[in-house]
C-alpha cells in the first residue's frame, strides 16, 4: 500500500498558468485568482513576461491554415514551436520546456478547433462581414499616467472587436508594482460595459482584446480605467 501523493505548494500550483493566462485561455475565476498571485510573486511575473509576445505570433496564423489541419501533422508547425521555445531563457528551458510546449499546442489546436466550428464567431463567416477595418488608433492621455495605447475597431454583424496594444512606457522600465487595469466601452446611449481585464506588468506589452454587442458607430469611446478606483487613465473618442 503506498501513501496519499503529496500535495502542491501554492507556488507549484500556478507553474503552468502563465501560457494560458498570456493567450485568454483561463476560466474566469482561475484568471482572477492567477492576477492576485502574480502580484506577489516576481518568478511567474517573469514567465508572464517573457510569453507576452505569444499572441502576436499566434494572430499570423490564417484561418485558411486553421481550417484544412494537415493529417500528417498532430500539433502546430514546427516554426512556431521553435520562435515560442527561443523566447523562454535557459533556465524556463531547463524546467518548463515540456510544460510550455504542450499549453502552446493545445491552445493552437483549440483555437484552430473554435475557427473551424465557430466561424462567425471570428468575424470569419460569410454572413458576418467587416464593416470596419481594423486601423490602430491612438488614446488620449485622460490622467497622469506612462502608460501609452491603440485601439483598433473591426464591426461584424453580431457587433464590434476591440483591440488594444498597452505599453507602460517609464513604468514599464521601473520595475513598478503590477497595477489591474480594463477596457471600458461608452456607448452613445451613456451605457458603460467594462469588457476586458488584465495584470500591467513591468516589461510587458499587452494585448487585450474584447468583442462588444454595439455596432462600430454605436460606440461613443473605448476608455482604459483603473478598475479599483473607476479613474479613467487614457481614451479614445470615436
Amino acid at each position: 500500500m503506498t501513501g496519499p501523493a503529496p500535495s502542491q505548494t501554492d507556488g507549484d500550483r500556478y507553474v503552468t498558468w502563465d501560457a494560458a493566462y498570456v493567450l485568454g485561455a483561463l476560466p474566469g475565476d482561475e484568471r482572477r485568482d492567477y492576477e492576485k498571485h502574480l502580484k506577489t510573486c516576481p518568478a511567474c511575473q517573469a514567465r508572464v513576461a517573457e510569453l507576452s509576445g505569444i499572441p502576436p505570433l499566434l494572430s499570423r496564423i490564417g484561418p485558411d491554415e486553421l481550417a484544412e489541419p494537415d493529417p500528417e501533422h498532430d500539433g502546430p508547425p514546427a516554426e512556431l514551436l521553435d520562435t515560442l521555445l527561443a523566447a523562454v531563457s535557459a533556465r524556463r528551458r531547463r524546467r518548463f520546456i515540456a510544460a510550455a510546449a504542450m499549453s502552446m499546442a493545445a491552445a493552437v489546436l483549440a483555437f484552430g478547433l473554435a475557427i473551424a466550428l465557430r466561424p462567425d464567431a471570428f468575424g470569419l463567416g460569410s454572413d458576418a462581414p467587416a464593416q470596419a477595418s481594423g486601423q490602430q488608433l491612438e488614446m488620449n492621455k485622460v490622467a497622469e499616467t506612462p502608460i501609452n495605447a491603440t485601439v483598433a475597431m473591426t464591426g461584424y454583424g453580431w457587433g464590434t472587436r476591440i483591440d488594444m496594444t498597452c505599453s507602460y512606457g517609464d513604468w514599464g522600465q521601473s520595475g513598478g508594482e503590477p497595477q489591474n487595469l480594463a477596457m471600458v466601452v461608452v456607448g452613445h446611449d451613456g451605457s458603460r460595459s467594462q469588457v476586458a481585464t488584465w495584470l500591467g506588468l513591468s516589461g510587458a506589452t499587452a494585448l487585450p482584446s474584447a468583442n462588444t454587442p454595439l455596432q462600430t458607430h454605436e460606440i461613443a469611446a473605448v476608455q482604459l480605467v483603473s478598475p479599483e478606483s473607476g479613474t479613467v487613465l487614457l481614451e479614445r473618442p470615436l
